[in-house]
């Protein structure tokens, strides 16, 4: 693991000694350590991505992610349409995309899951912020992981919302949903990136997944900035597919910060391989999932 003194210098690549940390293959590889024989998959935890209103294709993609994380359990709640034939319909075209994912109507009991993922694509409308506050105020035991529509609603409704948290949380901003947020322009968030960051994080006891060309990673105490990327990932999708990775590596769980790093990297990596194989054009999300399991392989242990 190396260390730098400021983002600029993580960016740079000038590490020595510092406050910041940067994650190499073998760091995140004891993240993914090889398992025992004997494992089912009652010994890998549950996640829960839990979709919208709004697109189904970004909630899809986080299923499809996390799948690939190692969680023994992925299950997708939808919410009703209303019409029995329908919400079928919806279940068996989740199971028809991904077979070992739980596709399931949400009826509005308290998640069980080990962690839920909660924003990808849920439109920002009343029974979403309904849903929202439910999770925030009765979701325990297990870690949250808030994405996408699910800031933009706490942007709306206000952060002190976090306050009311019954368990772990990490939120997944790029700069302008951190700017709703916090209220502050996105290019002073740019000029003070690990600050604004290790500020929020701090404040509201949450972990901060503040995603850029280098995201930075912190709980407040510490900070990581991710090393791996491509500008392949520069497209719809890749949110959506982070989120759900990261909700199955919580469901194994790690740590908030740990799960956070691993997911960074990964996903990353996923995207460098991507790129290698298709260019830096063409690759989707849906590309980029596809290589998840090669890039957990491509990590190099310490020798």
């Amino acid at each position: 693991m190396k260390q730098a003194e400021t983002y600029e210098n993580a960016l740079a690549g000038k590490c020595g000694k510092g406050g910041i940390l940067i994650y190499e293959d073998a760091d995140v590889a004891a993240l993914f350590p090889k398992r025992k024989a004997d494992l089912h998959k009652g010994n890998c935890g549950s996640a829960a991505i839990l979709a919208g209103y709004g697109s189904l294709g970004a909630p899809l993609l986080a299923a499809g992610a996390c799948l690939k994380s190692g969680a023994g359990y992925t299950h997708l709640w939808l919410p009703s349409a209303g019409n029995p034939d329908t919400d079928a319909l919806r279940c068996a075209v989740v199971a028809a995309k991904y077979p070992a994912c739980i596709a399931e109507i949400y009826a509005g009991e308290p998640f069980s899951a080990d962690s839920v993922a909660f924003g990808m694509g849920a439109g920002a409308v009343d029974p979403q912020r309904e849903m929202l506050e439910l999770l925030l105020r009765r979701y325990e035991g297990g870690a949250l992981v808030l994405d996408a529509d699910a800031l933009n609603m706490l942007g709306a409704c206000g952060a002190d919302l976090l306050r009311t948290k019954k368990c772990r949380a990490v939120v997944t901003p790029h700069p302008k949903e951190f700017s709703r947020l916090t209220g502050k322009p996105v290019d002073e968030i740019m000029r003070d990136f690990v600050g604004s960051a290790k500020r929020f994080a701090n404040e509201y006891g949450v972990t901060v997944v503040l995603k850029s060309h280098r995201t930075v990673i912190t709980d407040g105490e510490r900070v990581a900035v991710n090393p791996t990327g491509s500008p392949a990932l520069a497209k719809g999708g890749s949110g959506d597919t982070l989120a759900g990775f990261l909700a199955g590596t919580l469901a194994r769980g790690l740590s908030p910060f740990e799960a956070a790093v691993a997911s960074c990297y990964v996903c990353g990596r996923a995207g460098e391989l991507a790129a290698r194989d298709l260019g830096e054009y063409s690759p989707d999300a849906a590309d980029v999932i596809g290589y998840l399991g090669s890039a957990i392989l491509s990590l190099k242990p310490q020798a």
